[in-house]
C-alpha cells in the first residue's frame, strides 16, 4: 500500500484541476450530486484495479459515474440493515424499560445493552465488508459481487492491515481535509471533498489489489508444493 500516493497522484495529471472541479460543481445537483461525486472516485478505484496506479485521475461520464455512484450507496445501505434492526430493537427495549419495575427492568436493561453491544461489534465488521464489497463490485462490474460474503470476508482477512488504511484514509481525506475547505468558502469545500474522494478512493483500489495479489500467492504456492 502507498499510503503517500493517493494523496499526490491528483496532481500528477496536467490536467487535475479541471478533472476535479467538474465533479465538485456536480456536487451542488440536489439528491443525485453525491452518487455522482461517489462514482467519479470509484472511476479511480477502477483505474488503479487496472494497474493505472500513477494515472488515475478520472474524466467525468455524468451518467455512468452516477449509476455506479447509486450502486455504491445501494451497497452500504443494504449491508448497514442489519444494524437499524439491531439498533432499533435495543432502542425499543430501552424505552420499555423505563415503563417495567423492579427486575424485570433490570433484565431488560440487560439484554438492551447487550444487543447494543452487539450491534457495536457487528458495525466494525459491516464497516470493514461494506467497503471491501464495493471495491469488488467495482472490480467486476457486477452488482451481485458485493454480496459474495465468502470472497468479501476472505479479502478483509488476507489483507486486514490493507482495509484498514483504506478506513483511516477515508477518515482523513473525508472527515478532515474535506471540510477544510469550508475554511476559505464554499466552493473551496466542494473542491476539497471531490480531492479527499480521488485519495480515498485510490487507497480503495489499492486495498482490492493487495487482497487479491495474496489471494493469487495463496493458489500458486500449493501448486509449487
Amino acid at each position: 500500500m502507498n499510503f503517500g500516493l493517493s494523496f499526490k497522484y491528483v496532481f500528477n495529471d496536467k490536467e487535475w484541476f479541471k478533472k476535479v472541479a467538474i465533479p465538485a460543481l456536480c456536487g451542488l445537483i440536489p439528491v443525485i450530486g453525491q452518487f455522482i461525486v461517489t462514482g467519479w472516485g470509484l472511476s479511480a478505484t477502477k483505474n488503479v484495479i487496472d494497474g493505472k496506479e500513477e494515472d488515475a485521475l478520472p474524466t467525468l461520464n455524468f451518467g455512468s459515474d452516477l449509476g455506479r455512484g447509486f450502486m455504491a450507496y445501494l451497497i452500504q445501505l443494504i449491508y448497514g440493515l442489519p444494524l437499524i434492526v439491531l439498533f432499533s430493537l435495543a432502542g425499543g427495549i430501552f424505552g420499555f424499560s423505563g415503563e417495567a419495575d423492579g427486575f424485570f427492568q433490570t433484565i431488560l436493561m440487560l439484554l438492551g445493552g447487550c444487543i447494543g453491544l452487539f450491534g457495536l461489534l457487528l458495525a466494525l465488521l459491516i464497516m470493514f465488508m461494506s467497503v471491501a464489497a464495493v471495491a469488488n463490485y467495482v472490480a467486476k462490474g457486477e452488482f451481485g459481487a458485493a454480496f459474495k460474503f465468502k470472497d468479501i470476508f476472505g479479502m478483509v482477512k488476507k489483507s486486514f492491515v490493507s482495509w484498514l488504511l483504506v478506513i483511516a484514509g477515508m477518515i482523513l481525506a473525508l472527515g478532515i481535509i474535506a471540510p477544510l475547505g469550508a475554511i476559505a468558502c464554499g466552493i473551496g469545500a466542494l473542491l476539497t471533498m471531490a480531492y479527499g474522494t480521488a485519495v480515498y478512493s485510490h487507497l480503495l483500489g489499492q486495498a482490492y489489489n493487495k487482497s487479491a495479489s495474496q489471494a493469487d500467492a495463496e493458489i500458486v504456492e500449493p501448486e509449487m508444493l
